[in-house]
């Protein structure tokens, strides 16, 4: 055993219901062409009534899991990464371990917003690293759709439903090595982005319900304008600490936020735009998830080579922020691309 942690599997998962952008313009009062202006998304999707988050991060895990080789028995640690859990207790990841039938696992939630699947694969990664367990589960899974008012232009527009799921190991025979991982918080900003009510500071009453505050509320001309600044100083604080420059990145796999968040990030900082792969055109802004998701799309696409360095990326509420390199070793990636599901049939 070494004390490195690999990404050696990924998966990814997108419910069935399309919520196209002339869908949001009805209820919302813009037009189907200023939600793609303003935002990049041409459509989202939306989890069905009876699929709750656990449902979306059960189908992503199964399919990492399968990608990875390994079985569910030897997953001894499940992390997932959600904003919209089933309920407040148990864990969803609890409700996971459950539906997958991984009984050796230990299981717990955290919530950092969009930069949740970071933080939660710095958390397993730790775990693999101090030899507490060989394999962890890594989960980013989001039902947003539940918490947005469907006529508030600031939310509505964005956000979708999905999940992704990675398996990480301590043995280096496949894949996604993990490097290094920064991780960030500025809690004097929590307003910009959050969901007031159902906890003890606004506990749910008619009056929550009838004001509209079990909703998320955010100020997204505030969010864009810090993301934009943040994005910058964190990409060239990250390669600077690894020794790198950007040119020595090959992929720069983002949160999708916003596709315009994106677009002035690369181009200030000069990066290609095919080193920069977009989700968010046809899943929305899935929050944590969208990480996860966009890397299984490029794993299983086949566009991670050998060799190559990978920067993940996220910013969201908290605030929180990070980033985290990955490389892949030259004898590797053999595995990767075998048994995943949805993202490449749906997107």
């Amino acid at each position: 055993m070494d004390n490195k942690a690999y990404i050696i599997g990924t998966g990814s998962y997108l419910p069935e219901e399309i919520v196209t952008n002339e869908d949001v313009a009805r209820l919302t009062g813009l037009t189907s062409h200023e939600i793609k202006k303003m935002t990049g998304i041409i459509e989202r999707r939306r989890a069905d009534k009876g699929e709750a988050t656990s449902d979306l991060a059960t189908e992503a895990a199964l399919a990492a899991i399968k990608s990875s080789g390994l079985s569910v028995e030897d997953v001894g640690l499940i992390v997932l990464s959600t904003t919209s859990q089933d309920m407040f207790m148990p864990s969803t990841a609890c409700i996971v371990q459950r539906n997958i039938g991984a009984k050796k696992a230990a299981a717990f939630d955290i919530n950092a917003s969009c930069s949740g699947f970071l933080y939660a694969l710095n958390i397993a990664e730790m775990f693999i690293r101090s030899g507490q367990t060989a394999t962890a589960l890594v989960i980013a899974a989001e039902v947003k759709s539940r918490f947005v008012d469907p006529k508030d232009k600031e939310t509505a527009i964005l956000f979708g439903d999905g999940a992704g799921a990675v398996v990480l190991s301590n043995k280096n025979s496949l894949s996604l090595e993990i490097l290094n991982t920064w991780l960030y918080a500025d809690g004097t900003n929590w307003n910009w982005i959050n969901l007031p009510a159902g906890g003890t500071r606004l506990p749910a009453s008619q009056e929550t319900i009838k004001s509209g505050l079990h909703f998320m509320h955010m100020d997204g001309s505030k969010v864009y304008r810090k993301a934009i600044k943040t994005f910058e100083s964190l990409l060239t604080d990250t390669v600077k600490k690894c020794g790198l420059n950007l040119d020595n990145i090959d992929h720069f796999v983002f949160h999708q936020a916003n596709l315009r968040i994106i677009k002035q990030v690369i181009s200030r900082l000069g990066i290609p735009e095919e080193k920069v792969p977009v989700t968010i055109t046809y899943t929305g802004n899935t929050s944590s998830a969208s990480i996860p998701i966009t890397l299984d799309q490029l794993v299983r696409e086949g566009r991670i080579k050998k060799g190559d360095t990978v920067l993940m990326a996220a910013f969201g509420g908290g605030l929180t922020w990070g980033a985290t390199i990955l490389k892949v070793p030259r004898s590797s990636l053999s595995r990767l691309p075998d048994g995943n599901r949805n993202v490449a049939d749906k997107v």
